[in-house]
């Protein structure tokens, strides 16, 4: 049995997400929270987060030294020999010679492949990056797909949109590590007086220039052992989603409908630019997750939010013409957040692209019924997919009239620089890629629904 350290934490994450497509983030927050070191916990999420990102890679770099596909090797060796990979190709701070030990260390449970272990990855170090690439010229999607680990199918679509240069730029940025950002919670404290809080625990904090809740945060342990989490004076919150709330722009005492809410970052951010007065009814078609949200709100002092349970392409118990605000949070490929969510790149396939605008239009269907006249539907996407954005945005557009197109530019918390963001805004939609805008890839959009 392999032990529990923190490089065998690690094997054991990644051979779950292989073998049962487990999810790595789930996995992640149960197991380093195990660990009192916020170092070791530190390490375990790099190595997981960095093998998954870079597999591809890594496999390619390993297969040069085998004499069988990594598919014939048991899980767990495969997990074994990309993580001594991972810190022999891309951590400085592990000296060599650890990486490869340690690694041998882990595969003495398989006995009949600790000598393979142990003469793959020191070949690996001997030849380093020194090894042939696919042509780029003759091989360009191969190459892009090998050089920067991702499927073939996402660099052909991308390729196809955006070029070589752009294509390279978002693999690059897919596979820098993701950074923390945080929201504060200003119905109990100011920006200025959390990031006091916050510097006396011992975290290292920036200030958000692009949202006004926003921190960025390192050298930190376990968030949730801090007082300043437990008093709820902050949640956990990517920049890019921490916009969607400012698009919506709900007054206090407005009907609100979350027609996809879980697990409730978005809703307590409304419910908070609310000053927690008013209504959201918060649907998600899992009760596991609607215990999340409630979690969420209690945790944060907000009583406004009022889950339900039900299919958002349904909204049971809503009304026709009944909210002021409507927020459509679809699920979606996720394809905008492969830099946080290391594992999403090879758990989708490109049918998903045809298969989820579907359900996308259902929701964003029966959602817009629940608009009144005057009132608001907002449309957002963790995704750069066109046809989960632009496309699926223009076919409600055209079977619906009645709802016309809002301008974000006097509606986000930041002045947008390009011209191409600027005219897009201007009709009511802005996606947001990480390559050009530094922040998770997000899509937003919104209408006001007048009388026809």
């Amino acid at each position: 049995m392999i032990k529990e350290t923190a490089r065998g934490m690690a094997v054991h994450i990644l051979t779950r997400v292989e073998a049962e497509g487990a999810y790595a983030n789930v996995l992640l927050q149960k197991t380093i929270g195990r660990l009192t070191d916020s170092r070791d916990r530190q390490f375990v999420t790099l190595l997981v987060n960095g093998v998954l990102k870079h597999r591809l890679t890594l496999d390619y770099a390993l297969r040069l030294h085998l004499s069988k596909p990594m598919s014939a090797l048991p899980h767990e060796v495969r997990a074994i020999l990309r993580i001594g990979a991972f810190q022999l190709l891309y951590v400085d701070k592990v000296p060599d010679a650890v990486a490869v030990n340690e690694s041998v260390e882990l595969a003495k449970p398989f006995p009949k492949f600790t000598g393979l272990v142990n003469v793959v990855l020191r070949k690996v170090l001997e030849k380093g990056w020194e090894f042939p690439w696919p042509d780029s010229k003759r091989e360009t999607v191969r190459y892009l797909s090998v050089r920067y680990s991702h499927p073939e199918w996402m660099i052909q679509r991308w390729l196809k949109r955006w070029g070589l240069e752009e294509t390279e730029g978002l693999c690059r940025a897919n596979n820098e590590p993701a950074q923390t950002w945080i929201r504060t919670n200003t119905l109990k404290i100011s920006r200025e007086n959390l990031v006091d809080r916050l510097t006396q625990e011992g975290i290292t904090v920036e200030l958000g220039t692009r949202v006004p809740e926003s921190l960025r945060i390192q050298n930190f342990g376990a968030l949730d052992r801090l007082e300043s989490f437990r008093e709820g004076l902050f949640t956990v919150q990517d920049e890019s989603s921490q916009l969607v709330a400012h698009v919506v722009d709900p007054k206090p005492g407005q009907c609100v409908l979350d027609a996809c809410s879980a697990p409730g970052g978005k809703t307590t951010h409304l419910a908070q630019m609310m000053h927690d007065q008013g209504e959201i009814q918060a649907f998600d078609i899992h009760s596991h997750k609607l215990e999340l949200i409630d979690q969420l709100a209690q945790r944060l002092g907000i009583g406004i939010i009022q889950p339900q349970l039900g299919d958002a392409r349904d909204l049971p118990g809503v009304k026709l013409n009944s909210q002021q605000r409507v927020l459509v949070d679809a699920p979606c490929s996720g394809l905008g957040v492969l830099r946080r969510r290391a594992d999403l790149r090879w758990q989708k396939e490109e049918q998903d692209l045809k298969d989820l605008p579907l359900l996308q239009l259902a929701i964003l269907e029966r959602a817009a019924s629940c608009v009144e006249i005057g009132g608001d539907l907002i449309y957002s996407t963790c995704t750069i997919e066109p046809e989960e954005n632009f496309e699926l945005v223009k076919k409600f557009r055209f079977a619906h009239p009645e709802f016309e197109a809002v301008n974000l530019v006097g509606l986000l918390p930041f002045a947008l620089e390009d011209e191409r963001d600027i005219r897009q805004a201007s009709k009511g939609m802005l996606q947001l890629l990480p390559h050009r805008h530094g922040m998770d890839g997000f899509f937003l959009a919104k209408f006001r629904r007048n009388e026809v």
